[in-house]
């Protein structure tokens, strides 16, 4: 009975250990990936992120999977985020293929159906959209666009206000 409860212990102990040194390599990996990557999540910043998420998940779970092996993982995952969001600064080709670009969904107050479609936006999801920043209607609007990050960017047309984004920030 003691035998077996310092076992259980022994296991609990060493869950808690590989929890607390994954969780600081996640850490360590996610600042090193920079404010960008975590702020405004491209889709390939996402599937880096739910990646690192696994390895984590497994190498604190399953304690037949060596400690470093995760550890690796993590941290590759993390350098080759690094080196891709580096190349992406210096070749604008490069951003466009793993970011992707804007859309635009409305040019001076005329909505793009077809882009609309395209991209799976309803016309009740611009329009809360459009209420969040402050517009009536699309004929308020300039320019909007839907960002690589799914954000939709708003440039109201003169006399409706001045140009306004997301988040507050114009």
């Amino acid at each position: 009975m003691v035998g077996t409860a310092i076992g259980e212990w022994s296991e609990v102990g060493q869950l808690v250990v590989r929890t607390l040194v994954l969780y600081l390599v996640a850490l360590t990996v996610f600042r090193a990936m920079g404010k960008r990557t975590l702020a405004k999540m491209g889709p390939f910043d996402f599937a880096v992120i739910i990646m690192i998420g696994e390895a984590v998940a497994i190498g604190m779970e399953d304690a037949k999977t060596p400690l470093i092996n995760a550890v690796a993982i993590t941290v590759a995952l993390g350098a080759l985020q690094y080196l891709l969001t580096w190349l992406n600064v210096r070749f604008r080709w490069l951003e466009r293929v793993t970011q992707g670009t804007p859309t635009e969904l409305i040019r001076d107050g005329q909505v793009d159906a077809a882009a609309m479609r395209r991209e799976r936006i309803s016309s009740a999801d611009l329009q809360m959209e459009l209420r969040q920043q402050e517009v009536q209607s699309p004929e308020e609007v300039k320019r909007a666009l839907l960002e690589p990050t799914g954000e939709i960017s708003v440039e109201k047309a003169s006399g409706s206000g001045g140009a306004g984004r997301k988040g507050g920030d114009a």
